[in-house]
């Protein structure tokens, strides 16, 4: 099954709004999706403070499942502070997901930085498995030896290889137990590298949108390639604009979330507007949908 990221919605003024985004975690819940997360990508960390983090994270607790919150790129005094504050508005279905402030240098630092916040804290938690600038040239990409090696510490991981063959090899080589969500492609990746591991999920796509299709897709061993066109279609117009661009505008089109958007952030001309809308028409399909929980 998907897990589902959030974004935040703004109000006119670009203040942080979160009535409607506990009305579309209602939504998500009720046409099927069992769990939520923020992210610093989708739920756009960078563009929040810690206090607005905190504020958003707390309104993603009411969802009725499950709930990995993110925490932002923070030192890890910071990052131990921001979960021990998070523990106030947390139930016992939310857990919490790291994500490497600096650069990298070894896979020590890697290592002291979560085993340092979860002996503090006494959880175990996600890890943001995220490309890193490396710290002397270019860019480092996690190994599954580092995963491995913290698995005493992991609830699981949010995987980002960006090869999908050396995704592959990295996924089939973390040890079973451990949750791994996968990324960069939703359901056509998750249906590649669910042979690697039996213990993927993967991150929503086109379930952002309606939980019902991806729900399906996971229980079905028949007729997979309705959802993956379906998919494919929708991937093409999104990622021609940008993912988050696209999901932003297409949760307002549906009168969702996302109202507003918070500046820096790219204008909504018509020449996106409309592509966006004829491919949510052609590739969603609404009819199915319980819309109850946003319009009553």
């Amino acid at each position: 099954m998907s897990v589902i990221a959030i974004p935040p919605s703004y109000n006119e003024d670009q203040s942080l709004e979160t009535k409607s985004t506990v009305r579309y975690l209602q939504f998500l819940y009720d046409n099927g999706a069992t769990k939520v997360m923020t992210t610093a990508g989708t739920s756009q960390f960078n563009l929040l403070t810690i206090d607005e983090v905190h504020e958003f994270n707390a309104a993603v607790t009411a969802f009725n499942g499950e709930k990995i919150l993110g925490v932002p790129a923070l030192s890890t005094r910071e990052a131990i502070q921001f979960i021990r504050d998070a523990e106030f508005y947390s139930d016992n279905r939310t857990q919490y997901m790291l994500l490497y402030p600096d650069r990298y240098y070894s896979d020590e630092s890697i290592k002291k930085y979560v085993t340092d916040i979860t002996s503090a804290t006494n959880r175990q938690v996600y890890l943001h498995a995220q490309k890193a600038r490396h710290g002397v040239k270019g860019s480092w990409e996690y190994s599954y030896k580092v995963i491995n090696s913290l698995s005493d510490n992991l609830l699981g991981i949010k995987e980002e290889i960006s090869d999908l063959k050396e995704s592959y090899d990295f996924v089939a080589n973390i040890l079973f137990h451990l949750d791994i969500i996968v990324a960069g492609g939703s359901m056509r990746r998750f249906h590649y590298l669910e042979m690697a591991n039996p213990s993927i999920t993967f991150l929503s796509g086109i379930g952002n949108i309606n939980p019902r299709l991806e729900k399906e897709f996971a229980n079905i061993n028949i007729g997979k390639h309705v959802f993956l066109e379906k998919e494919r279609s929708l991937f093409d117009v999104f990622m021609k604009y940008g993912w988050h661009r696209s999901l932003r505008y297409a949760l307002k089109y549906y009168e969702l979330t996302c109202f507003n958007n918070r500046d820096p952030w790219p204008e909504e001309d018509n020449a996106f507007t409309m592509e966006i809308a004829e491919t949510l028409m052609e590739n969603i399909g609404v009819e199915d949908l319980d819309f109850g929980s946003v319009f009553n």
